[in-house]
């Protein structure tokens, strides 16, 4: 095996760590994803070892060879079958070309020989439903069933011979799969074993092990429908969870317009406070006696760069604004004069319409109609005091 580069060695520390997004990133960098450390271990194989389903998925989706072997002659599937991860199991399985027949270099068992051997049921039933013989032989010509039996595994003897397993299948040295059983006094398995040599002696039991057979495959089909359904689900899940994020980040977005327009206003209001603490008069005579500049600098910030389309609309033209503005330099200081000069123009009095009328063109109608409501009431509070005059 050649040595890993960086990047590589890199890979294979997110993947121990399960860290999809390091991966994921890693990965459209153009690194093997087939690399293999010194025992030969893939990505797709360190990631099955570890159980990582999610992990196996992104793999497989970025096209991870399922064929290839560690030192061991290990594939994915005969490690995930051993180790009895029947989701990973179900994901490799779905993937083309998958060599379900392919053998470890120990005693060259096969998947289904595993599944078997550690009792994972499901795992053999899915197993048996790829075209998989029921007694394929390993180095010795034991077969899945010899396995079941030598460890008493009931359940999984039970399911081999209803998909017709042979009870009296030769092995090399090793004696047939009913001379394990009684070896080692494993009695149900035995009794299952005869049970099945005595029935398969009558004349209408291939027609049995038929309809058997068509049963356990309609069972898959159905298995096989809800994984298809999950795995829709799955997906469906995957779009609203971008879209959530976007909606976050949109919100987080005017969260912060929202505190910069705050911190505006506080600060208008502290130098509307100021001004009227000058002047020794109160807030709402203030409001009447002068163009209100509280209200004039909150119009400004928020106008922002609109000032010209606020004096077109208060009845500027457009050669009236440059010679108006030409000697001003920041563009919330030109609404703050253009604004100031129609006021002179038209009387104090008329200040709080023409503040109305700017308010119109603001972007952010909720301020705008703060702003007018504050004005409003404290004309009408002034008035009242005054008797209505």
């Amino acid at each position: 095996m050649s040595s890993l580069s960086e990047m590589e060695k890199k890979l294979r520390v997110a993947v121990e760590r399960g860290d999809i997004e390091s991966v994921t990133r890693l990965l459209e960098l153009d690194v093997d994803i087939n690399s293999r450390e010194e025992h030969g271990t893939t990505l797709l194989i360190l990631a099955c070892y570890l159980k990582n389903k999610e992990m196996v998925e992104l793999l497989l989706t970025k096209s991870a060879d399922v064929n290839v072997t560690c030192s061991n002659g290990y594939t994915a599937l005969v490690l995930s079958a051993l180790e009895g991860s029947q989701d990973i199991v179900d994901l490799l399985l779905n993937v083309k070309d998958i060599n379900v027949m392919k053998k470890e270099r120990l005693f060259g068992k096969t998947a289904i020989h595993c599944a078997a051997g550690n009792g994972h049921v499901t795992i053999l039933e899915r197993l048996l439903c790829c075209s998989v013989p029921v007694d394929i032989n390993d180095k010795d010509g034991r077969t899945p069933l010899w396995w079941a039996a030598c460890r008493g595994r009931v359940c999984c003897a039970d399911v081999l011979l209803k998909h017709g397993a042979s009870p009296q299948h030769e092995s090399k040295s090793k004696g047939s799969p009913l001379e394990i059983a009684k070896k080692e006094v494993c009695s149900d398995v035995v009794e299952m074993m005869e049970e099945a040599i005595r029935l398969r002696s009558h004349p209408y039991v291939k027609g049995d092990v038929s309809i058997m057979r068509h049963q356990y495959e309609e069972t898959i089909a159905e298995l096989q429908s809800e994984v298809d359904k999950k795995e829709e689900l799955r997906q469906s899940s995957l779009v609203h969870e971008s879209e959530v994020r976007r909606l976050r980040t949109e919100i987080q977005e005017k969260e912060e317009e929202m505190r910069c327009l705050v911190s505006t206003l506080a600060t208008v209001s502290r130098m509307a406070s100021e001004k009227i603490a000058e002047s020794h008069t109160t807030s709402d005579e203030f409001c009447l006696s002068q163009p209100p500049d509280d209200v004039m600098y909150a119009v400004s910030a928020l106008a922002c760069d609109q000032w010209s389309d606020v004096g077109l609309e208060l009845g500027y033209t457009m050669p009236e604004l440059n010679s108006l503005t030409s000697l001003i330099t920041a563009s919330h200081s030109k609404l703050h004069v253009i604004l100031r000069t129609k006021a002179a123009a038209v009387g104090t009095s008329n200040v709080v319409g023409i503040i109305l009328s700017a308010c119109q063109r603001i972007s952010i109608p909720i301020c705008a109609a703060a702003i007018r409501d504050e004005v409003v009431k404290r004309q009408e509070r002034l008035r009242a005091q005054n008797g209505g005059q």
